[in-house]
């Protein structure tokens, strides 16, 4: 059963440390790019001053339904939509502001999605293998990239985006079973994975065998890369923007481009002098990832892999 949208199971991460580090201007306007069920903005509302404006946006049609709800007495909340953050451009379009003093992306999957058996996210939980975050989109499921990628392809989806090391026996083990039974179920792949990996390590392979597919089926990786430079457009000289990873490819994306952003010149480093003309566009602000106080991972284990980032729009 999908949870009541009052009812979410959801607890954001990193929440003090996110409304700390993300509020400049107390009556400014901010924008949560994955709204979830809407705890950090009613976090940032509880800061933020009457004149402040809140945006948000999810890929996630039940997500959006239920920070509507759950922000319902927001009197900052000016609006919440139905959108894939790579839809920015477009979507900021239908504001009242245009630019924003703070840019909040948590690139966490929700426990509200691991929760409902039918979005197939999760190993633990018999559903049809989907896996999109927006159902809606008409993008390719998980099954049926189980069913339609050669060996190679889902060797390296394993490989590259879950860092599993039976990556390659994983994949031929699927390309021999989808030979006499498509994969349709969650139970489907969680056999295939179970019956290769040691006891000990099972959960942690079927952990990362259903993120890598999930990061797959929604192109996160090459979605997260084309928003950045976006998203920074769209900031305020002295608005900041934070982002919350939870994969290691993530966070090394989002601290490249900080650090790109932060150094501006981008000619080779052979180069005497400067010829490109770029300037720094952004300060970082964390010089290491904020990592979960021992508290809160034990309140909330699934905070333990977060790492918030968060960088300063400089002048133009």
């Amino acid at each position: 059963m999908i949870p009541d949208a009052n009812e979410s199971s959801h607890r954001p991460v990193l929440v003090a440390e996110v409304v700390a580090l993300l509020v400049t201007n107390p009556d400014g306007a901010y924008l949560d790019l994955t709204a979830g069920a809407g705890g950090h903005m009613k976090a940032l509302a509880s800061k933020l001053g009457t004149a402040a404006r809140l945006y948000g946006l999810d890929r996630d049609p039940q997500a959006v339904d239920r920070t509507r709800r759950n922000l319902g007495d927001c009197r900052q909340v000016r609006d919440i939509v139905h959108a894939a953050y790579g839809d920015l451009k477009t979507v900021v379009g239908q504001f009242e502001d245009k630019k924003f003093d703070g840019i909040l992306l948590d690139l966490g999957l929700s426990s509200d999605q691991l929760a409902d058996a039918e979005r197939g996210f999760s190993f633990s939980l018999e559903g049809p293998l989907d896996m999109r975050f927006d159902p809606e989109s008409g993008g390719p499921t998980a099954a049926e990239l189980l069913n339609s990628l050669s060996k190679k392809d889902l060797t390296a989806i394993f490989r590259d985006f879950g860092e599993e090391k039976q990556a390659a026996r994983i994949a031929a083990a699927i390309v021999r079973e989808r030979q006499q039974k498509m994969f349709t179920a969650s139970a489907d792949l969680t056999t295939i994975v179970s019956q290769l990996a040691p006891p000990n390590y099972r959960n942690k392979a079927l952990a990362r065998c259903f993120q890598a597919l999930r990061i797959a089926v929604n192109d996160e990786l090459a979605q997260l890369s084309k928003l950045l430079p976006i998203a920074l457009d769209f900031l305020n000289t002295g608005g900041r923007m934070a982002v919350i990873a939870y994969h290691s490819l993530e966070d090394r994306i989002v601290k490249r481009f900080f650090q790109q952003a932060a150094k501006g010149c981008t000619c080779p480093p052979r180069f005497p002098v400067c010829v490109c003309g770029r300037v720094p566009q952004m300060q970082i602000i964390t010089r290491k990832p904020v990592r979960p106080a021992a508290e809160e991972i034990a309140s909330n284990p699934r905070s333990r892999s977060a790492r918030l980032r968060v960088a300063e729009r400089l002048p133009v």
